[in-house]
C-alpha cells in the first residue's frame, strides 16, 4: 500500500508538470477555478515520491539526494521573503506561463507546500533512521502535514468559494492530494529491517528525550488549526462558521492520531513484554536478594537443576546447589566467560553440572538490592574440552614418545609454531625454530637447496602434500636428521600461504642404517675374501646363496644350484643323517647352530671330500635362513696324519734317548739279578757235586729262577717302553701303569736315597688311554724330579704320586718332588719346545712339550706349579672309566 501511494503521488506530480508543459490548466488544478499547483512544488513532491520508492526497495543511499531536493525547495520557499528577487523560485520553471496566471506570488511555494516539503522529508528520514527517538517522532512529524492536508481539503469543501481558501493559503487541490498520499506512504511504509530485528521481542527503556518530544508534539500539533484559522481571518474573506468547523475538525484529528499512536505503542510494548516474559521463564535465570535468598526461580532452572519453584524459593542459591569453584588445573574457563565465574554445582539427583554465572545487580524500592544470576550450562562443552584436553595430552605423549614434532608454518607472518618439547629434543633452546630465517641458518645448505626444489615443484603442481628429509647441523652435540611430510594450503590465486606437517627425528635410525650399510659392505668384502665356502639355505633346505668359494670348492656355478635342494652337494649315502640334523634343528632349535659338524661332500665331478661345517640361523618375517660355512678337510686330515706319524716318531726317539741316558743304570740293575742267578746256580751245582741235594738245592734253584725272572721283567719293560707302535686306547689300571713307570725309572737309583710315596684314590682305578704314552709322560716327569732332587740333601729327597677322581669323569695324576722348585721365568715357557728344566745339566728341552701333546691328545690337560711346601708339582688329567662300564 505504501508503494502504491508513493507511485500515485509521483504520477500526480508528473501530471501537473505535464499540464505546465503542454499548457493545460485543468491538469495544473485538477478542479476548475482552484488554485494551481506550481511547477517547483511538483518537482519537490516528485523528488519526495522517488525517494520513498527507493527507501522501500532498501536503497537508502540513493534516496537521500531526492529527500534533499524536496527539503531544499521547502527551505528556499521559507526564506523567499529574505532572499527577494535574487533567487525567485517562481521564475525557475516555466516563468512565462507562471506569470501569465496573474496571481500574487505566482510560482512560489505557499504555506501548505512549505509545510509539506519540510516536514514530509524529515518524517521519511526519521522513519528509517537508526535512532529509536527518530522512529518514535516520525509518525508525529508526518501527522502534522496530514492534519494540514485534511483541514485544507475540508475547508475547500465547506467554503462557499474554494478559491478564497486557495488564495489565502496558496493551497492547491493537487498539492493536498499528493501531500495526503505521501503522508500515508510514510506512515504505512516499513522501517529498516535491522531495526525490526532489534525491536522484535524487545522491551526498550523509556527515553526522557523521546517522551519530551512526543509531549511537545502533542502540545504544538493542536496549535496548527488555530494558526490556520488566523490566516483565514486575515484574508477577510473566510466565513466564521466554516473556520470554527475546520478548527474543531483539526483538533479532533490531531488528538485522535495521538491517541491512536499511544494505544498502538502500548499494545506493541505489552506484546513484547509477554514474549520477553515467556523467553525469560525458559531461560536459566535466578533472582536473589542481598542475602542470596532466591526470589525468582525460572522454568529453565527447574529443567536444569531438577528443583521445583516451591523447593527453591527462599533458599540460598549456593547452599541449595552446593556450588564450588573448580581448581585451577580443572578449570574450563571459556572465552565468553569474561566477567563471570565458573562454578561446579549439583543437581537434585546429585549429578554435577558445570555452569558460567553472570550477575547483574540493581536496587528496587520494594526489595532493596537485587541480583539477577544468568546461568549458562557448559557441561557438554566441558566434557568436550575434557576429551579435547585428554586427546591433546595423548597426542603430546605420543609425539614425545615417538620424538615427533608437529609444525605450522604461516608464510604471511613468517612464523613457525612447533609442538611443545620438539626443539628441546633436538638439542635446541626454545624458540630456535620459530621463523624461517632461524630454521634456514640451522639446516645443512645442501639439504636446503634440495628442499627448496621439492617445495617449488609442489607449489608449481599445486600438490597437497610433499615429503622431506634434511639435517640440522648446529644442534648441541651431533647433528640431527629429520624426516616427514607436510600439507600445503593455497589461497584462491594459487599462492602457498600455510604449511602444516610432522617431522620425525631419525638420527639414530639413520646412524643405524649407515652402520648397517657399512657392515653389509664389510660383510660382502669378508664373504668375497673368506677362504671357506658359504651357502645360505631356507628352512626347507633350498639353496638361496652360493658364494664364490663354494663355486670353486664344488665346481658348480651359483646359477646351477640356487633354488635346488642342498642334497645335490652331498653323497646319497650321507644325506639321511644330514637331513635328520636339519629337521631336528627346525623342530627343537638344537643340534645345528653352535656345533661343528664333520661330514662328506660331493663335488660336481663326483669327487668325495671330508668337510667341516659350522652353521648360524636367523629368522626374518617367519622365514628361516641358515648360513653354513664349509671347509675342505682333505689337506688338514692329511697333515694331521703326517703330524701324528711325526709325533710317534719323536716320542719313539724320545724314549730311545731316555733309555740311552738310563743305559748305565739299567746295566747295573741287570747285573745284580744275573750275578745272583749265577751264584745260586754255582752253589746248587757244588751241592749236587758233593752229593748233597734235597731242599737246599731246590731253594737255590728257585732263587736263581726268581732272579732270572726279575732280569726278564726289566728287559720286558724296557722293550715295551722303547718299541715303536700304533696308538692303542684301552682301559688300563691306574695303579699298574704308575708303578710300572716308577719301577722303570728307579732302576739303579738306590744309592740316591730316594723315597717314593703313593696316595692313590681307590675310586680312580681305571683310565681310557694308551699305556705306553702315559708311562712316557710319567717317565719324563719322574726323571725331571730325580734330576731336581740331586740339588737337595739325601735325607730330603721325596717324590709323591697321587691320583684322584674329578667331577667331570676325569682322573688327575700328580707328581710332586721336594726339590728347589721351578724359577718363574721357566714356568712361563715350560711346555715350549727346547725349554728345559735341567739347567746346565743338559737336556734337549722337548720332553715336556711331547708330554703336553700326549695328554692333550687324550683329551686332558698338563700343568705345572710350585708346591706350597716347596718343590715342583706336575698334574695331568686323563679320561676315567667306571668299573663295569663299557
Amino acid at each position: 500500500m505504501a508503494r502504491i501511494l508513493a507511485i500515485f503521488a509521483l504520477a500526480c506530480s508528473v501530471v501537473v508538470l505535464g499540464g505546465w508543459t503542454f499548457d493545460l490548466p485543468l491538469l495544473q488544478r485538477f478542479l476548475p477555478r482552484t488554485y494551481p499547483m506550481w511547477p517547483i512544488n511538483a518537482v519537490g513532491y516528485a523528488s519526495l515520491a522517488i525517494g520513498l520508492l527507493l527507501t522501500q526497495t532498501e536503497r537508502d543511499s540513493l534516496a537521500r539526494p531526492f529527500y534533499g531536493v524536496a527539503l531544499a525547495i521547502g527551505a528556499l520557499g521559507t526564506a523567499q521573503p529574505l532572499i527577494g528577487d535574487w533567487l525567485d523560485l517562481g521564475t525557475l520553471l516555466f516563468p512565462g506561463k507562471v506569470a501569465a496566471t496573474g496571481l500574487e506570488s505566482a510560482g512560489r511555494p505557499g504555506v501548505n507546500a512549505i509545510v509539506y516539503l519540510l516536514m514530509l522529508p524529515i518524517a521519511a528520514f526519521a522513519a528509517h533512521g537508526r535512532s529509536r527517538l527518530l522512529r518514535d517522532v516520525a509518525p508525529l512529524i508526518a501527522m502534522a502535514p496530514l492534519a494540514l492536508a485534511l483541514a485544507s481539503a475540508t475547508a475547500m469543501m465547506l467554503a462557499s468559494h474554494a478559491s478564497i481558501v486557495n488564495a489565502g493559503l496558496r493551497a492547491s487541490v493537487p498539492g493536498t492530494i499528493i501531500a495526503m498520499a505521501l503522508t500515508g506512504a510514510i506512515l504505512l511504509g516499513p522501517g529498516p529491517a535491522r531495526a525490526d530485528v532489534r525491536r522484535f521481542g524487545r522491551i526498550e527503556r523509556s527515553d526522557p528525550l523521546s517522551i519530551q518530544t512526543i509531549v511537545a508534539g502533542a502540545i504544538l500539533l493542536p496549535t496548527l488549526p488555530a494558526t490556520f484559522e488566523l490566516l483565514l481571518e486575515r484574508t477577510h474573506q473566510g466565513a466564521p462558521a466554516p473556520g470554527h468547523l475546520v478548527l474543531a475538525l483539526f483538533n479532533v484529528l490531531a488528538v485522535g492520531l495521538i491517541a491512536y499512536w499511544a494505544v498502538h505503542r502500548v499494545g506493541v510494548e505489552q506484546s513484547a513484554r509477554a514474549e520477553l516474559s515467556l523467553a525469560l521463564d525458559g531461560a536459566t535465570v535466578v533472582m536473589t536478594d542481598a542475602r542470596g535468598a532466591i526470589l525468582h526461580w525460572s522454568l529453565g532452572c527447574k529443567q536444569l537443576y531438577g528443583f521445583s519453584e516451591a523447593e527453591a524459593l527462599g533458599q540460598n542459591i549456593y547452599m541449595l546447589l552446593r556450588a564450588q569453584c573448580p581448581s585451577w588445573n580443572s578449570s574450563y574457563a571459556l572465552p565468553d566467560a569474561d566477567g563471570a565465574q565458573e562454578l561446579i554445582e549439583q543437581r537434585r539427583d546429585g549429578s554435577e553440572v558445570h555452569v558460567i554465572e553472570r550477575q547483574l545487580r540493581f536496587a528496587t524500592p520494594s526489595r532493596g538490592a537485587v541480583t539477577v544470576h544468568s546461568i549458562l550450562d557448559i557441561s557438554e562443552r566441558v566434557a568436550a574440552l575434557r576429551a579435547l584436553r585428554a586427546s591433546e595430552e595423548r597426542l603430546a605423549q605420543a609425539t614425545a614418545a615417538h620424538e615427533l614434532g608437529i609444525f605450522d608454518w604461516d608464510l604471511s607472518g613468517d612464523h613457525v609454531n612447533w609442538s611443545p618439547g620438539t626443539e628441546q629434543r633436538l638439542g635446541l633452546p626454545p624458540g630456535s625454530l620459530s621463523s624461517f630465517n632461524q630454521w634456514r641458518q640451522l639446516i645443512d645448505q645442501n639439504d636446503l637447496e634440495q628442499l627448496r626444489q621439492t617445495v617449488a615443484i609442489a607449489v608449481a603442481e599445486r600438490a597437497e602434500r610433499f615429503s622431506f628429509r634434511y639435517r640440522l647441523i648446529h644442534c648441541e652435540g651431533a647433528g640431527r636428521t629429520l624426516e616427514g611430510s607436510a600439507r600445503c594450503f593455497y589461497d584462491p590465486a594459487g599462492n602457498l600461504i600455510r604449511v602444516v606437517g610432522a617431522a620425525l627425528d631419525i638420527t639414530e635410525r639413520d646412524e643405524r642404517e649407515a652402520a648397517l650399510r657399512r657392515r653389509e659392505a664389510q660383510l660382502r668384502t669378508v664373504l668375497e675374501t673368506v677362504p671357506d665356502a658359504m651357502i645360505v639355505l631356507t628352512g626347507d633346505g633350498v639353496i638361496v646363496q652360493f658364494s664364490a668359494a663354494a663355486e670353486e670348492l664344488w665346481g658348480y656355478r651359483a646359477s646351477e644350484v640356487v633354488g635346488r635342494h642342498f642334497s645335490v652337494l652331498i653323497p646319497t649315502d650321507e644325506l639321511e643323517p644330514d637331513e635328520a640334523v636339519l629337521q631336528r634343528f627346525l623342530d627343537t632349535g638344537e643340534g645345528l647352530v653352535g656345533e661343528v659338524l664333520v661330514g662328506v661332500a660331493l663335488t660336481a665331478d663326483g669327487r668325495r671330500f671330508p668337510a667341516e661345517m659350522r652353521a648360524g640361523a636367523a629368522k626374518s618375517d617367519d622365514h628361516m635362513l641358515i648360513t653354513v660355512f664349509i671347509r675342505d678337510l682333505s689337506e688338514r686330515i692329511a697333515a694331521d696324519q703326517r703330524l701324528s706319524e711325526l709325533n710317534n716318531e719323536i716320542a719313539h726317539v724320545s724314549r730311545q734317548s731316555a733309555m740311552s741316558e738310563m743305559a748305565a743304570d739299567l746295566a747295573h740293575e741287570l747285573n745284580q739279578p744275573l750275578s745272583a742267578t749265577a751264584n745260586f746256580l754255582a752253589a746248587a751245582r757244588m751241592l749236587i757235586e758233593r752229593g748233597e741235594g734235597g731242599t737246599r738245592v731246590t731253594d737255590l734253584l728257585r732263587m736263581g729262577s726268581e732272579q732270572t725272572q726279575r732280569a726278564g721283567e726289566i728287559i720286558r719293560r724296557l722293550r715295551a717302553f722303547v718299541a715303536r707302535g700304533e696308538v692303542e686306547m684301552r682301559v688300563e689300571s691306574v695303579e699298574r701303569t704308575i708303578r710300572d713307570a716308577v719301577e722303570l725309572v728307579l732302576v739303579g737309583t738306590g744309592h740316591f736315597n730316594l723315597r717314593v710315596s703313593f696316595h692313590l684314590d681307590p675310586g680312580a682305578r681305571f683310565i681310557l688311554a694308551d699305556r705306553i704314552q702315559v708311562q712316557q709322560v710319567l717317565v719324563n716327569l719322574l726323571r725331571n724330579a730325580i734330576q731336581a732332587l740331586k740339588l737337595v740333601e739325601p735325607d730330603d729327597r721325596q717324590i709323591t704320586i697321587t691320583s684322584e677322581r674329578l667331577p667331570d669323569q676325569m682322573i688327575a695324576i700328580s707328581v710332586t718332588d721336594s726339590g728347589p722348585g721351578l724359577p718363574a721365568q721357566v714356568l712361563e715357557t715350560l711346555f715350549s719346545r727346547f725349554s728345559t728344566t735341567k739347567g746346565g745339566a743338559g737336556g734337549m728341552g722337548i720332553g715336556l712339550s711331547i708330554s703336553k701333546r700326549i695328554i692333550e691328545g687324550h683329551g686332558g690337560t698338563l700343568s705345572a706349579e710350585n708346591a706350597p711346601g716347596g718343590g715342583a708339582s706336575f698334574r695331568f688329567t686323563l679320561p676315567g672309566v667306571e668299573e663295569g662300564e663299557e
